[in-house]
């Protein structure tokens, strides 16, 4: 009797353990159409942590323990066998089958043989490290990377939300450490997620290899896309010339690419510009003549998409900055002509709100919280060159004051920080020009921050209507209202030694140079218009 009742216990743990489990579901595969040898991503659900009894079938053809590169619970990565048909991708475990998603060998398809332009197309064979965080130096090794980068680059997955969707993030210029035709190295960039990695250069671009992103730190999510239409115009008059043929440049910023604000379009530019884009600016050159100085105007619009950036780090595993983090970011921990954390009232403010605390993100939380709770935001800018520091002893300044003294703040601290400057749309008929942060976390990336908004500056309806609480809510996240024009001070070099120098203060830009003039242009008035938002999508 004893040995039926055990019986019929296992069968039923059995059963339990077995038929409990959810179904496999594939949201998507990525690529959709591939040949033989590269990889193919499954994202999904309920695959299992391990593979143990559970396959990937393509096109009646289940697929060996060989091919499989990695099996986790929400995505599988393979290698294409060789003899793989078209067909039907599904993945079966011991709780059933997924419904099917359709997968295309390119080396079935017919089309013309271009063999001399598939083997210059470069090739990942591996990745050292497999895993790696946001900063870590990734080495990529293959083959027809070419000799020099030039133009070439490498991008990393990048999502929005929860999306299975491919998207790609490049990384900037900066991050590139070494390059040649089979080796590569490269700081994984900020906003890169799991998924894959590819490197494209003029002659094609790589399969997608898989990628997976080290976030212990904590996560970075990115939301609720807006995409604004801006236009930006500057005229100038009553232009006086002495002698010969004088000559006017006029440098338009452009909005920057970042890991919130990925795609910069410029969709309309009056005049065509002489130099499309140097040092993250639009380069008109006027030939202004003696005799019929007419005026001059420039105009461009440009189509940003922005994302709310929403960030959750767990302070404990937060870790002092490596001797590499302050090397690269060196400059963004020294005073300059904006930021003064070499001022003596700032350093001691700095000691006086931070104490013993040695955690670089809580040091930049106990400054950020300081800074809402003891000084009060001025509704207008403030005209004029006022010194930013007089904030700490009148108690009220603007949003420029508020950005530029916590950053000074937080280089005190040794913390790597940016003030960032752009554009505030709260709706089409209200836009600002504003001001906020970001500071650098080891091995997590940039965290935004907005002081002026973390005291319920400048809040839109729609923010007002989730009953936000900006003093949590803008120390570590951003909504999507956001268009950034500049990170940190852009020093830009005259187009001659001689020539006379035009700088704008508080405004969308930190840029050194807005317009210049050669020496026989002696008088004129220039007119920047502010930014105008054309549309909201």
């Amino acid at each position: 009797m004893i040995f039926v009742i055990t019986a019929i216990l296992l069968f039923l743990i059995y059963s339990i353990s077995t038929y409990s489990g959810s179904v496999p579901v594939i949201s998507a595969i990525s690529p959709q159409a591939a040949n033989p040898g590269d990889v193919l991503t499954i994202y999904g659900s309920h695959f299992g942590t391990k593979k143990t009894e559970s396959y990937v079938e393509i096109g009646g053809r289940r697929i060996t323990a060989s091919s499989y590169i990695d099996w986790k619970d929400d995505i599988i990565t393979l290698k294409i066998p060789q003899n793989v048909q078209d067909g039907l991708v599904f993945v079966s475990t011991t709780n059933g089958k997924s419904e099917p998603k359709i997968f295309t060998n390119k080396d079935l398809v017919p089309v013309s043989a271009k063999t001399s332009v598939v083997s210059i197309n470069p090739g990942i064979m591996s990745l050292e490290p497999k895993n790696q965080a946001v900063g870590g130096l990734l080495t990529i090794y293959g083959n027809n990377f070419g000799i020099m980068r030039n133009d070439s680059k490498v991008l990393f997955s990048w999502k929005e939300g929860v999306s299975y969707q491919q998207s790609f993030i490049a990384c900037s210029d900066s991050d590139y450490e070494y390059w040649s035709d089979q080796i590569i190295k490269v700081r994984v960039p900020d906003g890169a997620s799991t998924g894959t990695v590819t490197v494209v250069t003029a002659k094609g671009r790589s399969p997608n290899y898989p990628f997976t992103l080290l976030s212990e730190t904590g996560t970075k999510t990115f939301t609720d896309k807006k995409i604004y239409a801006t236009t930006i115009a500057v005229e100038v008059q009553n232009l006086n010339v002495s002698e010969t043929t004088g000559t006017l440049v006029l440098r338009i910023p452009k909005p920057i690419i970042t890991a919130s604000q990925p795609e910069v379009e410029i969709t309309a530019s009056i005049p065509e510009p002489s130099i499309p884009e140097v040092a993250g600016t639009i380069v008109h050159n006027f030939d202004i003549d003696f005799e019929k100085p007419s005026p001059v105007a420039a105009k461009h619009t440009f189509v940003v998409s922005s994302y709310s950036v929403a960030t959750k780090i767990n302070e404990k595993l937060v870790k002092n900055y490596s001797s590499t983090t302050k090397q690269r970011f060196s400059e963004f921990l020294k005073a300059d002509s904006l930021v003064k954390s070499d001022n003596e009232d700032i350093i001691a403010l700095a000691k006086k709100i931070t104490g013993k605390e040695k955690n670089p993100y809580i040091q930049a939380r106990l400054i950020y919280q300081y800074m809402i709770k003891n000084y009060t935001v001025d509704e207008k800018v403030r005209p004029g060159d006022v010194p930013v520091t007089d904030l700490l002893t009148v108690k009220h300044g603007d949003a420029y004051d508020f950005a530029l003294v916590y950053c000074s703040l937080l280089r005190a601290c040794g913390i790597p920080a940016v003030p960032v400057a752009g554009l505030l749309v709260k709706d089409s008929e209200n836009v600002l020009s504003h001001w906020w942060n970001e500071f650098y976390v080891e091995n997590f990336g940039w965290v935004p921050v907005d002081c002026a908004a973390g005291t319920g500056y400048e809040l839109s309806d729609s923010l007002v209507k989730k009953q936000l609480e900006p003093g949590k809510f803008y120390f570590g996240n951003l909504d999507s209202r956001y268009i950034a024009f500049s990170r940190g001070l852009n020093q830009l070099r005259p187009a001659s030694p001689k020539n006379k120098i035009v700088y704008k203060l508080r405004t969308y830009a930190f840029q050194t140079i807005w317009e210049e003039s050669s020496e026989n242009i002696t008088a004129y008035s220039s007119f920047w218009t502010n930014p105008l938002i054309t549309g909201i999508y």
